[in-house]
């Protein structure tokens, strides 16, 4: 039987209590925003630098957000003594989470009602009640990124992060771990299957065989694309090629629907949401989007 971590209610030491039992956080602002960021991170600077997170050099330990969270004690204590009201975040896929976040002023129960009656009662696992009065459900991560906000009032945050009790909502209300003690169960029971993402690739007819590849490397199938299909074509990319990728299914969600074979506003929604959830910034996500709506169409290869 898993044995719980009692959680202290005063932010500074629940954060270390966490990084002692090996969970990496980091401090965010009340209104869920990550403390810091350099000059060279800031797209708005004149010193700005495009680069991945990771590789960050400007030395400013809370310039990325998630990607500075960290189990050192001693960094911890730091942050806490500089800003002992800093609520405690945790980066979802660093830590192995993928969580599933209800938001019921959007409608999330509802929605996770709606999920239910379709693959049936998602297994239990570790759970948090949010400082907004909703839930967060905590699994093990799927090994693989999932599509961001896929119900009202539901996302599935796995490349990004969650506020951890006793950290205090914006309401005023703070988060807390179930039952009498705030005590923390570390996650066991894996991402429900049902859940996962689709994997399957729309098939092609004869009548598209030999026709020349498209720049992502596969071949234009026409009316067989859908919302699934072009939204998992996102999420299959890799880090060289989010952005081109996005750029082809965007530009096939136009031509599709132009057809009358699926909802453009649906399809660029999931879009939008899948690039997020491999890593576009939300800005690069919204301009590549945005340019395939302005793109020339090409209807050379459709049926």
């Amino acid at each position: 039987m898993t044995v719980g971590i009692r959680i202290p209610a005063e932010l500074p030491a629940a954060a270390e209590a966490y990084a002692e039992a090996g969970i990496k956080v980091f401090r965010v602002r009340r209104n869920k925003a990550p403390f810091a960021n350099c000059s060279r991170c800031d797209p708005e600077s004149s010193l700005y630098i495009k680069h991945r997170p990771e590789d960050c050099q400007c030395g400013v330990p809370t310039c990325h957000g998630f990607w500075a969270a960290t189990t050192d004690t001693d960094l911890i204590r730091k942050w806490w003594r500089e800003e002992p009201d800093a609520n405690i975040g945790a980066p979802c896929k660093l830590n192995g989470w993928a969580v599933i976040d209800i938001d019921p002023r959007n409608g999330g129960y509802e929605s996770l009602c709606r999920i239910e009656e379709r693959v049936g009662v998602l297994p239990g696992t570790t759970m948090q009640i949010t400082g907004g009065d909703g839930l967060h459900m905590f699994y093990l991560s799927p090994g693989f990124d999932l599509p961001k906000e896929p119900f009202p009032g539901l996302e599935f945050k796995h490349n990004n992060y969650v506020v951890l009790a006793p950290s205090v909502h914006k309401s005023g209300c703070r988060y807390q771990w179930p039952g009498a003690h705030n005590e923390f169960f570390t996650p066991e029971t894996s991402w429900p299957s049902t859940l996962l993402p689709r994997k399957e690739k729309p098939k092609l007819s004869l009548r598209h065989r030999g026709r020349t590849p498209s720049l992502s490397g596969i071949r234009r199938p026409g009316k067989h694309w859908t919302v699934d299909t072009l939204v998992q074509h996102v999420m299959d990319s890799h880090e060289g090629d989010r952005n081109n990728r996005l750029y082809f299914a965007a530009c096939r969600a136009h031509e599709t629907a132009d057809q009358g074979h699926i909802d453009l506003g649906e399809a660029l929604a999931g879009l939008y949401a899948a690039a997020c959830a491999v890593g576009l910034a939300e800005r690069d996500a919204h301009a590549t989007i945005e340019s395939a709506g302005n793109r020339p169409s090409d209807r050379s290869w459709a049926a």
